[in-house]
């Protein structure tokens, strides 16, 4: 016989606090990042926009390029709002640009070099709301240690420490020496680095991993659900056309080639935004951003302690959370990556790719000629994209409900239940009975200790003939006496 648990709100639906750092000009990857962030707006409280340097952009920076993208966003906003409630404002936007350091890393922090990126960060952090400000670091991170540096110089050891608290950094790479700087004086701030995440949203080759787009190549996707008809904010999603300067080309060959789309960066985006599954300040548990180690390392820039851009050698440090693998069974295309570094987002990319599809048709169609997202309801809650947890018994059968869900189009519904063994502590297979019906029975597994946890997934996703869209909810399961 099953039964049915006392199911809790584990998290609630609650916007984060973000902060993009970008060296937006560099190649077009930033620049579409910064589209799809704008896209995603109304879900989180956008609390800075900084232009910044990099090791691929090392004496200037580009705010107007932001400038421009904001404004865009303005004219399609009166569409936006017609399928979804929360878009700010362009002129909040407009005030939340700022120009970063325009020099490269260290090198241009210190005392007397704040710049107006900085200023912002300080103002953010010492505003009276305790809630975490994420920061996503596309480029280099010296406006930030500029900022934590005039912190330390300015206030006293209790404001610090409560500024310090509320960083979050996700960092692409590493792509200046600041970090390990900002690792080396900070030792406690959060702070995660990744590359295998970051290129594996939608690569790290055009040709690996699953293939969403297909019939259609990246290239013709982006042009067809993007650049095309979907008004001004997608035609300045740049197509990612870059010259690569660390290769030589014969004189007849033009050094020209297209990457894979947002190259470095969204992953930052996506890791704050409520799914019903997400919980940035749980890194090991995965979602849209990827999946973390909770073992902090020492991790180069680049990931290569041979970097020939970044020289960290002269800083110590150990203190940065690294990616971690997922091994993933892809049904549709029946590939099974083992202890795959990419499987994190391999295994999420095409609800992604269809979930901006989705929103780049918001910026142009009547509300009846676009799709819109289900509503996840377990046990018949109100479908608030929030985490669930519960207590059972080891050797338990449990069931849990999600006849309550719903669609605001009035498409027809299916339903996939999964258990995410990374994300738990118990780790082993768990049997599932009828995972793609309305009620899933849970067999909780003998050998299961007390304090183990298991993650039960529910993934919620419609017909729509437009593009197929997908609510989640995570339960999560506690093993208790």
């Amino acid at each position: 016989m099953s039964e049915r648990i006392e199911l809790k709100k584990l998290t609630r639906y609650e916007r984060k606090r973000f902060i993009i750092l970008t060296d937006m000009e560099n190649e077009p990857d930033d620049s579409q990042t910064m589209v799809k962030l704008l896209l995603y707006s109304n879900e989180i409280d956008i609390e800075g926009l900084i232009a910044v340097t990099s090791c691929w952009l090392q004496d200037d920076n580009y705010p107007e390029s932001i400038l421009s993208r904001v404004q865009a966003y303005g004219i399609v906003r009166e569409n936006l709002k017609l399928h979804a409630k929360g878009w700010p404002t362009q002129q909040e936007l407009l005030e939340k640009i700022a120009a970063g350091q325009k020099g490269f890393g260290m090198s241009d922090v210190g005392d007397g070099k704040s710049s107006d990126g900085s200023n912002l960060i300080m103002r953010v952090l010492k505003k009276d709301d305790d809630r975490p400000v994420y920061f996503s670091i596309n480029a280099g991170a010296n406006t930030l240690a500029q900022a934590l540096w005039d912190l330390r110089k300015t206030c006293d050891e209790k404001t610090l420490k409560k500024c310090l608290s509320k960083v979050r950094v996700f960092d692409d790479s590493g792509q200046d020496d600041s970090g390990a700087w900002m690792n080396q004086e900070f030792p406690d701030m959060f702070f995660v680095r990744n590359s295998p995440q970051v290129y594996g949203l939608f690569g790290p080759d055009l040709n690996t991993g699953p293939q969403p787009w297909k019939p259609l190549n990246q290239f013709e996707w982006a042009e067809e659900n993007v650049r095309k008809r979907h008004g001004i904010l997608g035609e300045l999603f740049p197509q990612r056309i870059i010259h690569p300067h660390f290769a030589s080309f014969p004189d007849n060959v033009p050094p020209l080639f297209f990457w894979f789309m947002d190259g470095g960066g969204t992953t930052g985006v996506l890791q704050v935004l409520n799914t019903g599954m997400n919980d940035p300040e749980q890194i090991t548990w995965g979602g849209w951003g990827g999946r973390f180690s909770n073992k902090k390392q020492k991790i180069w820039a680049g990931e290569s302690s041979q970097n020939p851009y970044i020289k960290e050698n002269k800083y110590k440090w150990n203190n940065m959370y690294p990616s971690a693998p997922d091994t993933w069974f892809d049904k549709k295309d029946k590939i099974l990556y083992k202890d795959n570094i990419f499987a994190p987002l391999w295994r999420f990319r095409a609800d992604i790719l269809f979930d901006f599809q989705a929103r780049m048709d918001w910026c142009v169609a009547e509300y009846k000629n676009a799709n819109h997202h289900p509503i996840a309801s377990v046990n018949g809650d109100d479908g608030e994209r929030c985490i669930l947890t519960g207590n059972v018994k080891a050797g338990q059968v449990i069931e849990f409900d999600a006849s309550g869900s719903s669609d605001p189009d009035g498409d027809n519904l299916s339903l996939n239940w999964w258990i995410y063994n990374e994300a738990g502590t118990y780790g082993k297979d768990v049997r599932l009975v009828d995972e793609n019906e309305v009620i899933v029975k849970v067999h909780v597994p003998e050998d299961a200790k007390v304090g183990d946890t298991i993650h039960l997934i529910l993934e919620v996703f419609d017909d729509c003939k437009i593009v197929s869209l997908k609510a989640y909810r995570r339960i999560v399961i506690v093993i208790k006496q």
